[in-house]
């Protein structure tokens, strides 16, 4: 837990320093958020045009590793233990099991208390009766702090920077003013490290390849493409052949239960 400075230990210099760090967290944020953008964008496309290219070939690969599995799954079963089979399920079952508990438990909001301090604090400064910018506003954040899924930095990065930061509602002395800011600086801090670390994960993801072999040059994105055929094509010749023998295989074993 935040040990916040006691009351007098705060003053108003203090809570201007804190209001400019929060525009700094605001406008750190808003960079981030225009770095991943293109960067999701041209992953995107690069991905996009490699799949029409390769797609129908690696989705064929696909196939040829599902049925060889099968296969393989069906002459397995002949040797295969029946009480391994039961157990298989039970594991199963407790897998689902726990699944769903994780599911349920999701659905919980942490931040559910700190979305509702800060609507009463809007409400408090705001006139949606008479002002139709606020109400518009009002309308968005509630829609927002509802939705379990949004963080309380998701609402503030929706709330316009102005009254609402700067001003001390009617039921707040300088202490709680500045606690309550403490709280908005945790939460923007922490979006603006989910990002970096969402744009990390942009650098490190598969597709980050294929976009860099996109923005070398357009013939040397085309050789790429062509390389890819030729490679899949080879695998699948490859797995078609697995394939082919195991059928065989499973054609000798069925032939033989026959007899």
């Amino acid at each position: 837990m935040t040990n916040y400075p006691s009351t007098s230990a705060i003053t108003q210099a203090e809570l201007e320093k804190l209001l400019t760090q929060l525009q700094q967290l605001r406008s750190s944020i808003t960079t981030a958020r225009e770095t991943i953008a293109p960067l999701e964008t041209n992953l995107a496309a690069a991905y996009n045009e490699f799949q029409a290219v390769v797609g129908a070939l690696r989705r064929q690969s696909m196939r040829l590793q599902a049925e060889i599995s099968s296969l393989r799954s069906q002459i397995q079963c002949f040797t295969q233990d029946e009480d391994d089979t039961q157990q298989q399920d039970v594991g199963n079952d407790n897998f689902l099991y726990k699944e769903e508990q994780t599911t349920e438990f999701s659905l919980k909001d942490p931040e559910a208390i700190d979305k509702d301090m800060l609507m009463e604090h809007i409400f408090r400064l705001l006139d949606p009766d008479i002002n139709a910018e606020d109400a518009e506003l009002l309308a968005n954040l509630q829609g927002l702090c509802s939705d379990a899924t949004a963080s309380l930095a998701d609402v503030l990065e929706e709330l316009p920077w102005g009254v609402v930061w700067i001003t001390r509602n009617s039921q707040e002395n300088l202490i709680q003013q500045y606690q309550r800011l403490k709280i908005w600086e945790n939460a923007l801090n922490r979006q603006l490290q989910n990002l970096k670390q969402a744009t990390e994960g942009l650098y490190k993801d598969l597709r980050y390849g294929l976009c860099q072999q996109q923005q070398k040059s357009q013939e040397h994105w085309h050789n790429f493409l062509n390389q890819c055929i030729e490679q899949q094509q080879d695998q699948n010749y490859e797995l078609q052949a697995e394939l082919d023998k195991l059928k065989e295989e499973w054609g000798r074993i069925t032939s033989t239960i026959r007899l």
